[in-house]
């Protein structure tokens, strides 16, 4: 008997339909083009979340994002392992369902079913960190993506240089003649002593 592959269906989100196979033993998801599986939505960290593969099952791990994971509305604050029909929230926009081996085929190649929703056994989260995957540090944002504050602390200064420039100007223009060409200065008297002026 041929074993269809896990997957994931985008249920909400950009692009719904849209079909994600499981055919790594880690797959990673996230905003970031990098990611094994790219979801472009603002409530999505650049890597959000992580999927690995244990004999007969699979498990998802939230990656420290900043709107958080969900299996069917509740909340990862640890890695659980997915049933078929599963609903995998990323932030409040991103609804993906999990279709993957019913449990009864997880019993006859692991020999003991996990109960839907229950958290991994040590065993299979030993296997499923036994080779770590290496996870790419987050960079710092790009310098010219929006909402940057660098760049928004840069145009400020310039904004302030800027005004100060154009008055410093405007003030040597109204006030300079009258201080560089009065007579009674020390060099306007030395300039007609000497017959320049």
């Amino acid at each position: 008997m041929v074993e269809k592959p896990s997957r994931l269906v985008v249920k909400a989100g950009p692009n719904p339909g849209v079909v994600f196979e499981l055919t790594k033993e880690v797959t990673l998801l996230g905003r970031d083009v990098t990611n094994d599986i790219s979801i472009g939505d603002p409530e999505m960290s650049r890597q959000h979340a992580r999927i690995t593969r244990t004999p007969g099952s699979y498990v998802l791990e939230d990656l420290g994002s900043t709107n958080g994971s969900f299996v069917n509305g509740e909340r990862l604050v640890a890695p659980r392992v997915l049933a078929s029909g599963d609903l995998l929230g990323f932030g409040e926009n991103v609804t993906l369902s999990f279709e993957g081996a019913s449990p009864e085929t997880a019993e006859t190649v692991m020999g003991e079913a996990v109960p839907r929703g229950a958290a991994p056994t040590p065993e299979v989260m030993q296997e499923a960190v036994a080779q770590p995957t290496p996870i790419p540090v987050a960079e710092a944002e790009p310098s010219g993506e929006p909402g940057s504050k660098r760049w928004l602390f840069a145009g400020a200064g310039c904004l302030t240089i800027l005004v100060t420039c154009v008055t410093i100007g405007y003030l040597l223009d109204y006030f300079a003649f009258e201080i560089i060409y009065d007579e009674r200065m020390p060099w306007m008297q030395f300039l007609k002593l000497i017959g320049i002026q």
